[in-house]
């Protein structure tokens, strides 16, 4: 036996713990491959379906609208999310925040703010 050792040759446990290794080898690189492929079809399925935020639908937001602010008010900021508008406005020592509902036109909640 140890002649064989001595000229290179493995013996049949070596065999078969190379042939173990590389089944596992190449059962993992399947695994990984396919966990990747994964991944990439899931970034494909998911960009190309619709948005999850609905955009509320033109016909129904009313064409004008006004909104009253205290007399003096500067307008500091507008935001806008999905149906409703959100004014940040200054008057004085007064500030506030309006929201507006686009679609009836009416204030939905008027927030004073406080120093």
């Amino acid at each position: 036996m140890q002649d064989s050792e001595a000229a290179g040759v493995p013996s049949a446990a070596e065999l078969r713990l190379q042939r173990n290794l590389k089944i596992i080898v190449a059962v993992l690189a399947l695994l990984l491959a396919a966990g990747l492929a994964t991944i990439i079809a899931r970034i494909l399925y998911v960009a190309s379906g619709p948005s999850m935020q609905q955009a509320a639908p033109v016909a129904a937001l009313r064409p004008e609208l006004s909104m009253q602010l205290p007399a003096g008010a500067e307008v500091r900021s507008i935001s806008l999310s999905g149906d409703r508008l959100a004014v940040h406005y200054t008057a004085g020592d007064e500030e506030g925040i309006s929201v507006i509902d686009l679609r009836t036109g009416a204030l939905a909640a008027s927030v004073g703010l406080k120093r």
